[in-house]
């Protein structure tokens, strides 16, 4: 192998190399992107649905009024219960 052929095999690997590091960027430029939309898009799903049980809500307790706070008085009543109960039990580890 001659002095001019290798430097032109040296060429051609750091050309092949160069377009093998090229693929890899746009891939990975692809593949940010698509994750972003996806990001989004579920972002905007979450909002959707959370505007849609907000909406259900409001339609419940306007028209259940007293249903809807006999609800929130049974709520109140039993996370004020679980947590009075979980104070015991951390204070009982304390000792």
């Amino acid at each position: 192998m001659t002095k001019h052929s290798s430097k032109k095999h040296l060429v051609d690997l750091s050309n092949d190399l160069a377009k093998i590091r090229d693929a890899f960027a746009e891939t990975a430029i692809d593949v940010k992107n698509k994750a972003s939309e996806a990001f989004s898009q579920s972002v905007e799903d979450v909002k959707d649905k959370s505007t849609d049980f907000k909406d259900n809500i409001e339609a419940f307790v306007a028209e259940k009024p007293f249903k809807s706070l006999l609800l929130a008085m049974l709520s109140g009543a039993f996370l004020g219960a679980f947590m009075r109960r979980g104070r015991r039990i951390s204070s009982r580890h304390r000792e």
